[in-house]
């Protein structure tokens, strides 16, 4: 099963495209590092510099690997949206 996970207030707590400062919200990467143990092809999912044109890679896979996240896949394709509707979405706290 293939899983594409959000970053930015999902994984880590951001204020808007303060993505220096943003700080990792451990109880989730857990969660999703279990499902990566378990399996799972995890897929990070961001929309960071979509807006702006602003590169963010190497930030974000500096933050990644500092928080200690594992996935098999970082993409940064993800549209910048105010909201999605979609039959198989879930919250952290869904899992």
């Amino acid at each position: 099963m293939i899983i594409y996970v959000d970053i930015d207030n999902t994984i880590c707590i951001t204020n808007g495209s303060d993505y220096i400062n943003s700080e990792p919200i451990v109880s989730a990467i857990h969660k999703i590092n279990c499902l990566y143990e378990m399996g799972y092809d995890i897929i990070y999912w961001t929309a960071r510099g979509k807006n702006s044109g602003k590169d963010w890679i190497e930030l974000t896979k500096a933050q990644l690997k500092k928080w200690g996240c594992l996935y098999h896949k970082l993409s940064f394709d993800k549209p910048a949206y105010d909201c999605i509707l979609d039959d198989k979405a879930l919250k952290i706290s869904d899992l």
